[in-house]
């Protein structure tokens, strides 16, 4: 009797074993690369969104140390303070001329930079207390209180470091965050006032200037800043204290800010984490014991970390769920392969005489698999998709197709282009079908369509496909609907245009002698890029510079602006800044096209005189040259305080004589040319002598 050789059994069954190990293994790997791009995808967002309010934090510390950097620098209180410090008390107890006008000078600078707390309550009966939380005050070097506003609240030890810190080290201190007997979060910020110059200060400086805030009011809103990631995301201050973590903000959970502390020593807490490595992102616990998706991004001027969170669950629900459908849809596609080639090596290991019969059959199964895939594929997408043969005839059709022409997909195959989308939509499409049969290369272009009733805008993608089966030089044509992508983008352009306009207004408003400067000089700048004949990306990218280009000067004292005799030089040194203090504040944006650098070189001069690089010839760009001529003309024909307005024909005069030198001739000379035709521009010195 003869043995039934079962070597070939368990060779196919280690193969198969081997097949699903493989492509369980090949699943989990997409499955987790998928994952970890959500994840990155999450850090990115949680991270712009805590460097957003890390700077939106260290503005509002900026802007109060300048303010009180600027007041401790008036040399009329350096001057009363040091003579305060030389006299003793009088006999009649008569208060000194100087301690006035210190009074007076702390309560004024404390209502400009909201610190007089009086203004901001109600008036209650005198008989009961009231709850001052916020106030300004000087103190001599000594740390004694010399004038304070009302609203003062009562300097305690967090304070007193402050200033002790700002004596000690001739800089702004920082208190720690306090509570006051109403539980109410301060923050304190002392800035050193100098030594008057030749007095013996006993010191380099002479006292402190201290201003007190309610971080509620102040400080906390900062948190809130841009555009949540989730509507339950939370931003939180945290600081390392005595080997704990304390949370320096309010809690979603209630409680009093400061008061909350957890060990540091919490591997998995999300605040931790933070304290001890600034900037990483991770999955971790929150203080509720909650899992959340967190990062942190210290601050500069303070020994505090911003934390960054979201609940986990939520953030990733979308993830988790896509990752259940892909191990369901890749299982269930390893095991419709396993049983293909389990029946494949059934049927082959069958009798001789109906090997053919099943491997027909076994093809027939694979060729309807790969039927149904390509129709659930393409019937799934959100396009329409047809295969056309080399006549231009349909040999495959997705049922969007099929809806949008009112047909069933076995109707429209051998079906024409203009029998489906009719002629006026096929034109089009003939055409491009046309331009792709004489070189066989891929055609792309944007086309407008009247399908299903209503007229639609599509990206239109025709491919060629050398063979499908017996038919060579076929087209996939694949038609996507951008209707809503394209309002948002106009949608979008005009918002930044509405933008452009009130930054422009903003300027305009800083500087009355130069109200519509900017709008003129878009109105010449682009004239001028017509007449040399820019491409529209340079006529966009010169109209927002033009449009931007003086947002600088916000940031330049009005009465230097407006200043009547010449300049300083500190003064010139200053006015000249504008231009750098502009592109500050335009780096963060993306422009398409050298905007920043128009802005950045629209005072260069052809011969290297000009600021703030001395650049010339070719290395200024041929739109920051065509600034310059627009700005040096609108200039001319407009009012400053300092000379009234000159004639076109006297500005058209003077930039031929500094052309070569300061300006480009070509640019000049497509400004002549422009302004004989443009009897417009001489109406700005009227509007202007009305005004």
């Amino acid at each position: 009797m003869t043995q039934t050789d079962t070597r070939p059994i368990r060779n196919g069954i280690l193969f198969l074993f081997a097949i699903l190990l493989a492509g369980g293994a090949l699943i989990n790997a997409y499955v987790d690369r998928e994952r970890q791009r959500d994840l990155d995808d999450w850090a990115i967002r949680l991270g712009l969104v805590a460097e957003t309010r890390v700077e939106a934090i260290e503005d509002w510390l900026d802007t109060q140390r300048d303010a009180l950097g600027e007041l401790t620098n008036n040399a009329s209180l350096q001057l009363y303070l040091w003579q305060l410090s030389q006299r003793g008390s009088t006999p009649d107890n008569t208060e000194p001329a100087q301690l006035t006008y210190l009074r007076n000078l702390i309560v004024a600078s404390a209502e400009r930079l909201g610190l007089s707390a009086m203004a901001e309550q109600p008036a209650i009966p005198a008989n009961l207390p009231q709850r001052l939380d916020t106030g300004l005050a000087l103190l001599d070097r000594e740390g004694r209180l010399v004038v304070a506003t009302r609203g003062m609240p009562e300097i305690g030890t967090a304070l007193r470091e402050a200033i002790d810190t700002a004596l000690r080290e001739g800089r702004p201190g920082h208190s720690r965050l306090t509570l006051d007997a109403h539980d109410r979060v301060l923050f304190g910020i002392a800035v050193p006032v100098p030594a008057v110059l030749g007095a013996d200060a006993g010191g380099r400086h002479a006292g402190v200037v201290l201003s007190v805030h309610n971080a509620a009011r102040t400080l906390y809103p900062l948190l809130k800043r841009g555009v949540p990631v989730d509507p339950g995301d939370e931003s939180l201050l945290v600081m390392e204290r005595d080997r704990q973590v304390v949370y320096l903000s309010p809690l979603s959970s209630g409680g009093v800010p400061t008061q909350r502390a957890l060990p540091l020593e919490r591997q998995d807490l999300a605040a931790a984490a933070a304290v001890r490595q600034p900037g990483r992102f991770g999955q971790f616990i929150n203080y509720r014991g909650e899992e959340v998706l967190a990062t942190s991004r210290p601050l500069r001027s303070l020994p505090w970390v911003l934390v960054e969170e979201v609940n986990a669950a939520q953030a990733l629900q979308e993830s988790d769920r896509h990752r259940r459908s892909l191990i369901l849809t890749f299982s269930l596609l390893l095991f419709v392969i396993a049983a293909i080639l389990i029946a494949a090596w059934w049927h082959g290991s069958s009798v001789r005489a109906r090997r053919d019969a099943d491997e027909l059959r076994a093809r027939t199964l694979e060729l309807q698999d790969q039927t149904e895939l390509l129709r659930a594929v393409t019937d799934n997408t959100e396009a329409l998709i047809l295969l056309l043969d080399e006549q231009r005839r349909v040999l495959f059709a997705n049922s969007l197709v099929a809806r949008c022409s009112g047909a069933t997909t076995d109707e429209l195959v051998g079906n024409t282009l203009n029998g489906i989308f009719g002629p006026a939509n096929a034109a089009p499409l003939q055409e491009l079908a046309d331009e792709l049969a004489g070189d066989r290369k891929a055609r792309h272009r944007t086309l407008e369509m009247n399908l299903c009733g209503d007229t639609r805008t599509f990206q239109c993608s025709l491919v060629p496909v050398d063979r499908v089966g017996a038919r060579d030089n076929a087209i996939l044509l694949v038609l996507h609907d951008i209707t809503e992508l394209q309002q948002a983008q106009q949608k979008h352009a005009r918002l930044m245009r509405r933008l452009v306009a009130t930054l422009m207004h903003v300027v305009d408003l800083h500087d009355p002698y130069s109200a519509d400067h900017t709008a003129h000089m878009v109105v010449v700048a682009n004239a001028v890029a017509r007449e040399l004949g820019l491409d529209e990306q340079q006529r966009q990218s010169l109209d927002l510079a033009a449009s931007l280009a003086n947002l600088g000067k916000i940031f330049v004292p009005r009465e230097i602006l407006t200043k009547v005799e010449p300049l300083t030089e500190a003064e010139q040194a200053l006015l000249q800044r504008h231009v750098q203090f502009g592109v500050e504040l335009l780096e963060d944006l993306e422009f398409e096209g050298p905007v920043l650098d128009t802005i950045r070189q629209k005072h260069e001069h052809m011969d290297g005189s000009g600021y703030p690089e001395r650049l010339s010839g070719d290395r200024i760009i041929l739109t920051a040259r065509i600034l310059a001529v627009a700005n040096a003309f609108v200039a001319l024909v407009s009012p400053r305080a300092y000379r009234e307005a000159v004639s076109i024909e006297e500005a058209l005069d003077q930039l031929l004589k500094e052309a070569g030198s300061k300006y480009d001739r070509r640019v000049v000379a497509a400004l002549f040319h422009v302004a004989e035709n443009r009897s417009d521009w001489s109406g700005w010195r009227r509007d202007a002598d009305t005004e």
